[in-house]
């Protein structure tokens, strides 16, 4: 019997759009992968020895760090490797730009952020005077503390507890051992306090913690947005204020070298070694001494 014709364009109607949301649905299936909301799906994960010697490196010491949350690299759909996160997060590990100082600075990838080896260990003649645009830590990923530390002000809050430091209830993030760690800088320096009086003006007053801000001048958040910083005396010399920078590399030479080692056993870099100094500065920044120790040859530890 024939069919009216309305019935058959309305049959081809229904059957084209069955079509069309089947193949719809495919090619979500196939993107959602590289989504930065996707769940982790370990068996795309990539082996060290596929990638490259650097990211290898790289992807090792924040493994190190981040135990629980870095879970490895991934081919995104456009070729690019991607660090991926317990969260789902997927951010560029190396997005093939080139970059100057200042675009190194406002909007690093992964690999960037990593790139300057942190001179682990006491200063030296030559730490003491790092050449312009040295900077190692000062390259950073909002996304990635974002991601380790709270997303706003409120959830960074939530996971701070105070942390006993010179006679201070100092704020710092509990997440990924940031607050243990501060913990542990202050029972190394406690004990010898007393026998170093000139630590005094170094230490005190002391300048804090948490502050949700911007770093001065830009439009970053500071790392002490995230609770994972810590500054000493604020009168300390800092590169956007200092007015006798000259004399910057004596004061990096005579700064108390027990008290930059107490830092960096418990995974901190000091702005000291930075060619934008920042004296008072300590972050929480694991990964980086991570791979200095890496880059030495040293085992890391279990």
């Amino acid at each position: 019997m024939n069919k009216d014709p309305k019935q058959l364009n309305w049959m081809r109607l229904v059957a084209l759009t069955a079509l069309a949301l089947v193949c719809f649905s495919g090619r979500t299936m196939a993107l959602a992968p590289d989504s930065a909301s996707a769940a982790p799906s370990s068996g795309r994960l990539l082996q060290s020895a596929q990638l490259p010697a650097e990211a290898a490196l790289d992807l090792r010491a924040l493994k190190a760090a981040y135990p629980d949350f870095v879970l490895g690299m991934e081919r995104g759909a456009s070729g690019k490797l991607k660090l991926v996160l317990a969260d789902g997060a997927r951010l560029v590990y190396d997005d093939g730009a080139q970059r100057t100082q200042k675009q190194a600075e406002e909007s690093p990838d992964i690999r960037t952020m990593l790139a300057q080896a942190y001179p682990l260990g006491p200063v030296t003649a030559e730490t003491a005077h790092p050449q312009h645009g040295f900077d190692p830590g000062r390259h950073r990923v909002q996304a990635f503390f974002l991601a380790l530390y709270g997303h706003n002000e409120a959830q960074v809050r939530a996971n701070c507890r105070a942390v006993a430091f010179d006679g201070h209830a100092a704020l710092f993030n509990i997440r990924h051992g940031a607050a243990d760690a501060l913990a542990r800088v202050w029972a190394r320096l406690a004990p010898q306090v007393a026998a170093h009086p000139e630590w005094a003006p170094v230490l005190r007053p002391f300048g804090g913690t948490l502050c949700w801000r911007n770093i001065a001048a830009t439009t970053r958040l500071s790392v002490h947005s995230f609770g994972a910083a810590i500054d000493l005396n604020e009168e300390l010399a800092y590169w956007l204020t200092d007015r006798h920078p000259e004399t910057v590399p004596a004061r990096v030479l005579a700064f108390p070298a027990e008290i930059v080692a107490a830092f960096e056993a418990e995974g901190f870099i000091w702005g000291g070694k930075w060619a934008a100094f920042d004296l008072m500065h300590f972050e929480y920044r694991p990964e980086l001494l991570l791979k200095a120790r890496l880059l030495r040859g040293e085992a890391l530890p279990e």
